[in-house]
């Protein structure tokens, strides 16, 4: 015990002695242009799905909330178990199982045509259900992995975590754009038919397992040292490190699940903590975007369709990583960034609900992309700054864990936010005010989230100038002797 504590002492010092990786920039753009590649699959199905469920299948919005609350739900869980396994083996493996997964998954979607024409509308719900919950699931076998991955091949190349998770926010942005297009221009070559329509994701979810292939495939298994594959010479101060200096690494092998799970937990600090209350009350605002879909085809008609997606997706893109540079200069800008995303969701939730009209509509879609472009990646890049890119000493490597109980936590709430929205929808539907429901209580719940980072921010950790993971550092290096025996998790 005493030679991991010493092992843990100069943990920090070992971490920061440890070479850049040279590779490290280009493996975080192959991985983000497969997320961009992912993005494209995803929105080609997802941009008309809620319409085919609700004017093929004839799904009421309460039915789409919970089906889509439900897959996000299944989606974090298993990002729960997947980020626990690419600890044992390596994010590298599990982002690429993830994306094998999405990619056998997509020809579903095609297939629902034939399965409704066979079998009848029942059980072409049911085949889409299963479809959209695999999907999510394929989601979130590489999500925790992905995360973990990029918050290390980010402190490998020297870079900020912020300004990495806003790279692949822009990317994967600048695809959603392109998949939205491509669908809409798919759905008026092939006259409205949707399962043709659906067929087209199956090409960019291809190209993004062989891109992965490609930059991952040798090293996640051969090359396990290199930040990608697992705890190899990179480890120093890691398990092995410490079994060598005092047999740390027997006390880390001796924990059980439980009792890794509690460690982790104590070692959290409570910014993570705040962080992750104040993310919480803006996921429950984060309703599906099918319901944005649905308010637009309900006021403005099934034309507004094609462009309000893109109009959105544009406005992400081009912001996403100016938002990250900017939010990479300091807490104080990180944080002005922040609320200042917060308030253009509570904008255009007030456009969706109170301005039915074509202009409204727009004007709802481009505050949508400004809150995303200032908000998804920065939130991450906050998140990620609270957590271990290097192995710890005592437990080796943790971020995948750590990420696999946020995106859990996480995956609680917009479940129940989405189930939420449904209802709430239908319930201001019936009483004859359409379906804005979701939208007034998405404004309060981001209200709240506002005020919980201002009131963190004043009386917290999170107006403090935090050590982040850009140089080796995080959690790992920054919490004190005690608490590195257990290091932390999300």
């Amino acid at each position: 015990m005493e030679g991991c504590a010493g092992c843990a002492g100069s943990g920090a010092d070992v971490q920061q002695q440890l070479p850049l990786d040279p590779q490290a920039n280009s493996k975080l753009l192959a991985l983000c242009a497969a997320q961009m590649l992912g993005s494209v699959a995803t929105l080609i199905h997802e941009t008309y799905l809620p319409v085919y469920l609700a004017d093929e299948l004839h799904l009421s919005r309460t039915s789409i909330g919970n089906l889509q609350g439900a897959a996000q739900l299944l989606a974090k869980a298993s990002a729960g178990v997947s980020g626990a396994l690419a600890d044992l083996a390596s994010p590298a493996r599990m982002v690429l199982l993830g994306a094998a997964l999405t990619a056998a998954n997509k020809p579903m979607y095609a297939a629902c045509g034939a399965v409704h024409a066979a079998l009848g509308a029942t059980s072409c719900l049911y085949w889409i259900a299963f479809a959209k919950i695999f999907d999510r699931l394929a989601k979130g076998v590489r999500e925790a992995p992905s995360k973990a991955l990029i918050g290390e091949l980010a402190a490998a190349s020297g870079d900020s975590p912020a300004a990495a998770f806003g790279l692949r926010q822009s990317l994967a942005t600048l695809g959603a754009l392109g998949g939205a297009l491509a669908a809409g221009a798919a759905l008026r070559l092939t006259r409205r038919n949707y399962p043709l329509t659906f067929a087209l994701s199956t090409v960019p979810a291809a190209l993004a397992l062989a891109l992965l292939v490609a930059a991952f495939g040798s090293s996640s298994g051969s090359r396990a040292g290199q930040h990608v594959g697992g705890a190899g010479p990179a480890s120093v101060a890691g398990p092995a490190g410490c079994a060598e200096a005092g047999g740390g690494g027997d006390k880390a092998a001796a924990l059980g699940p439980l009792g890794r799970a509690r460690a982790l937990l104590g070692a959290l600090r409570p910014a993570y903590w705040q962080a992750l209350a104040t993310v919480a009350l803006l996921y429950m605002a984060r309703f599906d975007a099918g319901f944005a879909v649905l308010r637009a085809k309900e006021v403005a008609g099934s034309g507004s369709l094609p462009w309000l997606i893109p109009v959105a997706m544009v406005t992400q893109g081009a912001l996403a990583a100016p938002a990250g540079m900017r939010a990479k200069a300091g807490v104080a800008a990180r944080n002005s960034v922040l609320l200042a995303g917060l308030g253009a969701l509570v904008a255009a939730d007030c456009c969706f609900a109170f301005w039915p009209s074509a202009a409204g509509m727009l004007a709802a879609a481009v505050l949508l992309g400004c809150h995303m472009a200032l908000t998804h990646g920065v939130f991450l890049g906050m998140l990620a700054s609270y957590i271990p890119s290097r192995p710890v000493p005592g437990l080796g490597r943790v971020s995948g864990t750590a990420w696999s109980l946020t995106d859990l936590l996480l995956g609680l709430v917009l479940a129940a936010s989405s189930s939420l929205a449904g209802r709430l929808s239908d319930l201001t539907a019936r009483r004859g005010l359409g379906g804005i429901g979701c939208f007034l209580g998405g404004a309060v719940a981001c209200s709240l989230s506002a005020a919980a980072l201002l009131l963190f921010t004043a009386c917290g950790d999170l107006g403090a100038q935090a050590a982040t993971d850009m140089d080796g550092g995080g959690l790992g290096a920054a919490a004190p002797a005690a608490a590195r025996t257990e290091p932390a998790v999300a």
